[in-house]
């Protein structure tokens, strides 16, 4: 396949949240990763999708080397190279493909069918089109992965119904406290994980409800439509003082609960056990927080075994969204080999558009003068004639680029229009 892809990531099946947070992008972090890749020419191309649950770089074009990709992730975060190689995997060209479209369709998800990740792809994609670091071959694929997700919870059952992390997290809890109607709930983090797990706890009968987030305001606009009181983290030791779950997603680069602040917390309520869920990455949560007596503590890895109880019975739709990811799978695989033939199509063009010119240019010097109008019809006329000349070859070589002649198409065209100067394209152009 031409342009070469590669993807180079961990996720929940290889790395444990202790590697997964300190390998989590934010806005500033994957900015100066793509530009320091582009500074090196290790690709033409690149996309990093980092969730809770994976960080995956996929790249299209150049040479990439899994190696030094992989030692300039590991110096970019201050982890050592052997201690990430352990614990990443490297896919290229049809392995990354298919890979995207299973992420898309949330069959790689800790919880099978998630809708989340979906909408995290979407967002990696539009975050490389803003930031320019995708190129027509990323595109393709990610477009094909994005209308794969879709097609997938608008065919299929494997999303209804669907159960969030945050909704196992909230039955993790009801393990512990069975009776959700007279405990006191806390929600560190005001964003779309809170979000759901504030309904999944008020489905399951919970009444009270604190919000705590950086911003005073959008711990509002949450606890407001659940009637629950909202704090800035200024009140984060009362509010621990007061909870007896306390769940928390933030998007803080850094711990917040620390085992002090949780000792002194249980201090003041000596006889009252706390829950604490962390679905965070980074996690919010100090894990020596842990070593707390009464003090219950869960990380978005003991998720695991709740999910699997949760999802077995949407197992029978995989069948069909399989069916689904391979259709769009060889869509994506055409779509990409078509741009083999990008360069040969813009140079048979090219062509014709300057043959065109010359000749118009020579007519019209014998025609007089003539309105503007008639001179704009007649251009017109020409760049038609050109147009409906070259469609019949141009389709047929973008036919023909996912099959076994593609290459002797590709030499013949070249041969019949005169393009032997051409260079080889890499399928990065747009025709």
């Amino acid at each position: 396949m031409n342009p070469a892809l590669a993807c180079i990531g961990l996720s929940h099946h290889t790395a444990p949240v202790e590697l997964r947070e300190r390998i989590a992008f934010d806005a500033e972090s994957r900015g100066k990763f793509l530009a320091d890749l582009e500074n090196r020419a290790e690709c033409n191309e690149a996309v990093v999708l980092s969730t809770c649950n994976r960080t995956e770089i996929y790249m299209a074009g150049g040479s990439v080397d899994h190696r030094s990709i992989l030692g300039h992730l590991a110096d970019g975060f201050g982890i050592a190279s052997a201690e990430l190689e352990s614990a990443t995997y490297s896919l290229s060209s049809e392995q990354a493909i298919s890979h995207l479209l299973r992420v898309a369709a949330g069959l790689d998800s800790m919880v099978l069918g998630e809708p989340q990740i979906l909408g995290q792809v979407i967002a990696a994609y539009e975050t490389a089109v803003a930031e320019k670091s995708i190129g027509p071959a990323l595109s393709k694929v990610f477009l094909a992965a994005i209308h794969a997700g879709k097609r997938v919870r608008n065919e299929t059952g494997i999303a209804r119904h669907t159960i969030s992390l945050s909704s196992l997290a909230v039955a993790l809890a009801q393990r512990h406290i069975s009776d959700l109607a007279d405990a006191h709930i806390t929600l560190l983090g005001a964003g779309e994980m809170a979000e759901l797990a504030i309904e999944a706890f008020r489905k399951r009968g919970a009444t009270r409800c604190t919000v705590i987030s950086r911003s005073l305001a959008s711990a509002c606009k949450l606890a407001e439509r659940w009637q629950g009181e909202a704090l800035t983290l200024d009140g984060l030791q009362q509010a621990v003082e007061a909870t007896d779950i306390l769940l928390c997603s933030s998007s803080a680069p850094h711990t917040l609960i620390t085992k002090p602040l949780v000792q002194q917390a249980l201090a003041a309520r000596p006889a009252r056990p706390l829950v604490i869920l962390d679905i965070a990455v980074p996690r919010d949560v100090d894990p020596d927080v842990e070593d707390v007596p009464g003090v219950t503590l869960h990380d978005i890895d003991d998720l695991h075994q709740v999910s699997e109880a949760h999802q077995a019975w949407r197992a029978k739709d995989i069948p069909l969204v399989e069916r689904i990811l391979q259709e769009e799978y060889r869509a994506c695989l055409e779509e990409l080999a078509a741009l083999r033939v990008v360069p040969i199509i813009k140079g048979i063009r090219r062509q014709g558009e300057e043959i065109r010119s010359r000749e118009l240019e020579k007519t019209l010097r014998h025609l007089g003068d003539l309105t503007p109008a008639q001179h704009e019809r007649i251009d017109a006329l020409t760049q038609a004639i050109v147009r409906k000349l070259l469609h019949q070859p141009t389709v047929r070589l973008r036919q023909e680029a996912a099959g076994a002649r593609a290459d002797e198409y590709s030499l013949l065209a070249r041969e019949m229009f005169g393009l032997d100067d051409l260079p080889s394209g890499n399928g990065t152009e747009a025709a």
